[in-house]
């Protein structure tokens, strides 16, 4: 497992590094988000969550030195150029403090963001592994060798979590604790399922592949049901489109145009305006259908 962390301005390793000294510090923060030790293994970070925390601390002050002296720059050239009001000295001690905390909870919730993309690249692949293994155990190979089929497979995430699961059991792991540890590094709660089923299908002697088969046309089912649904939200999510990125520049242009021939002020700063407001918004809306689709193999 790799370790990555969200750090700026210094390295991950630097972060990891100066958080020793926060360590004690980090145990008090632990209670904002207290599913991170859990999320971080099914992000695959291979970091204790105290030393996550910690690590986070030591960007957020790097950030408050940071704010801090781009805050005192921008003082100094408004002193000299006759510009300092009260709002920018308001303003501008609130960014010191406001930017690194925004960030600091951005940093705590960055191993579920990397869960949930792990989540839909699995939900991916998983029908077609699930498929493999229902196959090959069908057909009378021992479950073991339906697990290594898959590490060797092309199933992306899937692959490499067997493949740690095949090398646990070979290097003397019991397979029911190595499959178990699998479960729980995993974000997929389709895969999940699956493995507790392969699980209790080996304790009770039951049929694995019956059980698995059943699994994957519910997969299948919830999969197509999840694609009419999405179907179905693009009808309207279209037209929201059409509404805000044409019909409302083009009237409201129309108006401010009468508005401003009427009122005599300035129509220009408008104009400016809502060229980056529509890019924004497409921006906006295409990372909205692309997060809304669902994770399906083809």
């Amino acid at each position: 497992m790799a370790t990555k962390i969200p750090a700026v301005i210094i390295s991950p390793e630097k972060a990891l590094f100066f958080g020793k000294k926060f360590k004690k510090l980090a145990f008090n923060f632990k209670g904002i988000v207290p599913t991170l030790k859990q999320e971080l293994i099914q992000a695959s970070m291979s970091i204790d969550y105290l030393d996550y925390i910690a690590a986070g601390i030591v960007v957020a002050l790097v950030l408050v030195g940071l704010m801090a002296g781009v805050s005192g720059l921008i003082i100094l050239i408004a002193i000299k150029k006759n510009l300092l009001t009260i709002k920018i000295e308001a303003i501008l001690p609130v960014l010191i403090f406001v930017v690194p905390a925004v960030y600091f909870f951005y940093f705590l919730n960055f191993p579920k963001l990397q869960a949930v993309k792990r989540t839909k690249l699995i939900e991916e692949q998983v029908v077609f592994a699930i498929r493999e293994i229902m196959i090959k155990v069908g057909s009378g190979v021992p479950i073991f060798n339906a697990l290594l089929d898959v590490a060797n497979g092309n199933y992306g995430i899937i692959s490499d979590e067997f493949k740690l699961a095949v090398e646990e059991i070979e290097s003397g792991v019991p397979q029911n604790d190595a499959l178990d540890h699998l479960a729980r590094r995993v974000p997929s709660q389709s895969l999940r399922r699956a493995i507790d089923i392969i699980l209790n299908a080996i304790k009770s002697g039951s049929d694995i592949a019956g059980t698995l088969e059943l699994i994957n046309d519910m997969l299948i089912k919830k999969q197509q049901s999840d694609m009419k649904s999405y179907a179905g939200e693009l009808t309207p999510m279209s037209m929201a489109y059409m509404l805000i990125s044409v019909v409302v520049p083009s009237l409201g242009m129309s108006v401010f145009v009468i508005l401003g021939s009427l009122a005599h002020f300035n129509t220009k700063a408008i104009i400016y305006i809502i060229p980056p407001f529509l890019l924004i918004f497409q921006i906006f809306f295409m990372g909205m259908v692309g997060n809304r689709r669902p994770s399906i193999g083809v």
